[in-house]
């Protein structure tokens, strides 16, 4: 890439793009990845020309995790201080060993270990767990306005940690709100946090521990508690039938009258919308289901009947690997001890799924398919000119996303992706040009202008001097005002540029993405 001085009120001005190898063509975003970050070498200050300058850009991308593995029930270690908000020595997490998370009130010796969700470290990849709710009778029952304190066992101390929380009974959970966020420090394993107002809630805690420089990669777990607050009425969870022992696990839903035969049918779900029954016989063709990444997937018996025991198996297409998505083999045959008529599946990628069910009086079925998550794909991002000109931008990696559902992922990339095309939009200089997402209400911006470089295989975006375009962001990180006076702009002066445009957003279901798109932009 070569350039050439500019006028003292030019952009710099650059004849040339030097397009990336076939090898660095922008990815499909995968599941998992590191903290989402600004494509490298971006110019940070901004320009006296900005049209909006609000605020700066925030990305908060949370890291996901890997359901690989959960605490064993047999190491619990009961050890712990006799207050709850008594701080330990920090000890490392032990190798291959997730660290339980509890949950207590502060001044009293009362607490609950979470509910594991997933885990990521030891090797493993992180990876996304799904949203889930523990039992009524697994909850912390606290009055109004108690503060919590939040343990760990072991004595392995919080580095950094995110509390979310949500109304327990509304689906789908949209209304996620934080309750604390931040790093730790110095670490402990004990932490004070604010209390909840009057109601259900389910808590989702996302813990990062201090490694104490015994190993190099992060330990991260993700784990639930359900909190009853204040004087209640609340209500149960559903039971199958009464009865005088409690239920183990109880159905999703009551469970249905039929009886069940050898060729029933399960069905799976997706998005409450289209259905596919399992294949019943070894060998035979599996049904391909299709859905998007996020979607809702419902394993549902035929008449919602109950069964006692199951196994629900998940297998990677291309790596063998095998993940147990749910399973209960107790003795007792009896589903007034444990029962479930619907299972949720939350995968990614290509899976094979295989369910095998017993019902009472021992019938046993198995029911496969295969599941095919389609990647999400970032929207089109417009610039609009003055005349009405309109011009797709290329999005980058980096990719991170937040789905309704709970699912969160991001694309790790070693470079910014952007695919320099022959096209570029053509303005006059100091022509206002806006910002288009169609279906998507923007949560916050920033532009700068500059230039794409390649430097050992590695594209990179500079800005020389700096050129800030403008940001905006609205207060708690909703969506911008809608309508605006005008949709987010900004202007350039006379130059020959790349354009890198930071975009958070959200759509109507409360999904929500951030990533930095790039275009060729002449000004003349």
């Amino acid at each position: 890439m070569t350039g050439r001085p500019a006028n003292d009120d030019d952009l710099p001005v650059f004849d040339a793009f030097e397009p990336p190898g076939d090898d660095l063509l922008r990815r499909l975003p995968r599941p998992g990845g590191r903290q989402l970050g600004p494509g490298r070498g971006a110019g940070a200050v901004a320009a006296a020309l900005a049209l909006l300058v609000v605020g700066i850009i925030v990305g908060n991308a949370s890291l996901a995790s890997d359901p690989t593995g959960s605490p064993d029930p047999s190491a619990q270690d009961s050890s712990g201080p006799t207050d709850p908000a008594e701080p330990l020595a920090c000890n490392a997490p032990r190798q291959g060993q997730f660290p339980d998370v509890t949950l207590g009130i502060q001044g009293s010796r009362h607490q609950v270990t979470g509910l594991f969700g997933s885990g990521s470290g030891y090797g493993h990849q992180p990876q996304t767990p799904g949203w889930q709710v523990p039992a009524a009778a697994e909850g912390l029952v606290a009055g109004e306005g108690n503060r919590f304190v939040l343990g760990t066992s072991h004595g392995v101390c919080f580095r950094d940690v995110a509390v979310d929380y949500a109304v327990t009974t509304r689906v789908p959970r949209t209304d996620l709100a934080p309750l604390f966020k931040g790093p730790v420090s110095p670490s402990t394993n004990s932490i004070v946090i604010d209390g909840l107002p009057d109601g259900d809630w389910t808590l989702r805690v996302t813990a990062h521990f201090d490694m104490l420089d015994t190993v190099s990669d992060d330990v991260v777990t993700v784990s639930f508690f359900r909190v009853l607050a204040g004087a209640g009425p609340f209500s149960t969870d559903p039971v199958i039938v009464p009865t005088s022992r409690p239920a183990v696990v109880t159905p999703a839903v009551p469970c249905g009258p039929g009886q069940p035969t050898g060729d029933m049918d399960v069905g799976l779900v997706v998005g409450g919308q289209t259905s596919a029954s399992g294949a019943k016989i070894d060998g035979e063709p599996l049904p391909q289901v299709h859905a998007s990444l996020g979607d809702l997937i419902l394993m549902i018996t035929e008449g919602e009947v109950c069964a006692t025991r199951w196994q629900v198996d998940l297998t990677d297409a291309k790596g063998g690997n095998v993940r147990t998505v749910d399973q209960f083999h107790g003795s007792a045959d009896d589903p007034a001890y444990a029962a479930q008529n619907r299972w949720t599946i939350s995968t990614y990628g290509n899976q094979r799924l295989d369910a095998t069910l017993q019902f009472p009086g021992g019938l046993m079925i198995v029911r496969s398919w295969q599941i095919v998550i389609e990647g999400f794909v970032a929207p089109d991002l417009f610039l609009v000119g003055a005349n009405g000109s309109r011009f797709l931008t290329s999005p980058g990696c980096g990719l991170f996303i937040h789905l309704a559902n709970g699912y969160e992922a991001s694309d790790d990339c070693g470079s910014i992706g952007y695919q320099p095309g022959a096209a570029a939009l053509h303005v006059a200089p100091f022509e206002v040009i806006h910002l288009d997402l169609r279906g998507w209400r923007i949560t916050s911006w920033s532009a700068s202008c500059g230039r794409v470089t390649i430097v050992d295989g590695i594209e990179t975006y500079e800005s020389p001097g700096g050129c800030g375009l403008g940001s905006g962001s609205s207060e708690g990180g909703g969506p911008l005002p809608d309508p605006l006076p005008d949709p987010p702009a900004f202007l350039l002066p006379r130059g020959d540029t790349v354009v890198q445009i930071g975009i958070g957003a959200i759509d109507s279901h409360g999904n929500q993405f951030h990533v930095s798109y790039f275009a060729h932009v002449i000004a003349r």
